[in-house]
């Protein structure tokens, strides 16, 4: 009886322990194994010789043989809680959760068909000329960039000119005007497949031919979505 007595409190006093954080926050380890042999070995001594010594009647082999086997039981249980509460390792704080990103906007569509991307005007060609000046590269690196930024985009260069000339020589001028636009794209890496060329001469005015300031609008290069 005294051996049960024992034996019970015993395992009570190891379930509380299991409900103490620091045993439920440590991994087991090398500790509680360790605890678990010493504490079983001394369990097992103690518990032959407290029979022995605790009961009252004559003792028989089978009272030492349960004293042994609860005492190293309840020696091994305690060891190993002890050894696992004492130096097991702590378990490690898990990752935090990943942090949700947003997704990213989708790209601008292309510009949709006759979009004016770009227009190289009178301060950018000389007069009776077809090559672009230095200042209007700017405006055509900008069209560049938006070609790249859009791989099926294709585009037609329109050219035109103002009203002064035949209609003959304008329409060659508007071309070679057109073309120069598009020989600078592909210098820059535009795939000449592309890239169209088309010249109207002076047939598409978008101001007055009667004064200098409206001829100087009329020259020009227009960079169009296809």
């Amino acid at each position: 009886m005294r051996v049960l007595k024992t034996t019970a409190l015993s395992l009570a006093m190891v379930w509380a322990v299991t409900g103490c954080s620091q045993f439920r926050d440590r991994q087991w380890g090398p500790c509680a194994l360790g605890g678990a042999f010493l504490g079983g070995a001394l369990g097992g001594v103690g518990g032959g010789l407290g029979v022995d010594e605790a009961e009252k009647s004559p003792v028989t082999k089978r009272d030492i043989v349960a004293g042994v086997g609860t005492g190293t039981l309840v020696g091994a249980l305690t060891g190993a809680l002890l050894g696992h509460l004492i130096c097991d390792p702590w378990k490690e704080a898990p990752p935090p959760p990943p942090v949700a990103q947003a997704a990213p906007p989708p790209p601008p569509p292309p510009p949709a068909k006759g979009t004016k991307i770009a227009t190289v005007g009178s301060t950018n060609f000389d007069f009776n000329k077809a090559a672009v000046k230095p200042e209007g590269r700017d405006i055509l690196d900008h069209a560049v960039q938006v070609m790249r930024d859009n791989p099926s985009l294709h585009v037609v260069v329109e050219g035109h000119t103002d009203s002064v000339g035949s209609d003959s020589y304008n329409q060659k001028l508007s071309e070679r005007r057109a073309r120069a636009v598009a020989d600078y794209l592909e210098r820059q890496g535009v795939s000449a497949s592309r890239i169209r060329t088309e010249g109207f001469g002076k047939s598409r005015p978008v101001a007055s031919n009667a004064t200098a300031e409206g001829r100087a609008q009329n020259r020009r290069a227009e960079i169009v979505a296809d």
